[in-house]
């Protein structure tokens, strides 16, 4: 008879903690998100600032320099220049701004100015060109 009590008591806590078990599964899990996807999910989250136009004046001296912008040639200074910027006025990608002074005679020599502009610079307002360098003018 004590064997009787003792299984009955033994199944019944068995059937107890069955019962306990299934109650918590009934909610879905959630399964950990693995530190790459952390990782990734954090780098999403800190997306880059919003692009915007910004117009840089480029003058030379001598007026009429040739105006090269990433190595393509679009006029002559001054000209207003379109680049795009952050929302901060930072450059988003490195930029190169060039001033081609070409010779008048036989005497002189061509010139190329260079201007570079990398992400840890803010756009200028504009770039003043002569012979002999560039000046930047902020904003």
């Amino acid at each position: 008879m004590l064997r009787y009590a003792i299984l009955t008591l033994f199944g019944t806590a068995l059937l107890a903690v069955g019962c306990a078990t299934m109650r918590q599964r009934e909610t879905p899990l959630k399964a950990p998100v693995p530190p790459a996807q952390q990782a990734t999910v954090s780098a999403a989250a800190m997306t880059r600032p919003t692009s915007t136009q910004l117009e840089v004046l480029v003058e030379s001296e001598p007026v009429g320099g040739i105006v090269v912008l990433n190595g393509v040639p679009i006029g002559h200074a001054p000209q207003r220049v379109k680049v795009t910027g952050t929302s901060h006025g930072f450059c988003r990608e490195e930029i190169s701004l060039k001033v081609r002074f070409l010779a008048a005679d036989t005497d002189h020599v061509s010139q190329t100015i260079e201007a570079v502009f990398t992400p840890l610079d803010k756009i200028p307002a504009s770039v003043h060109f002569t012979p002999t360098g560039a000046v930047r003018v902020g904003r």
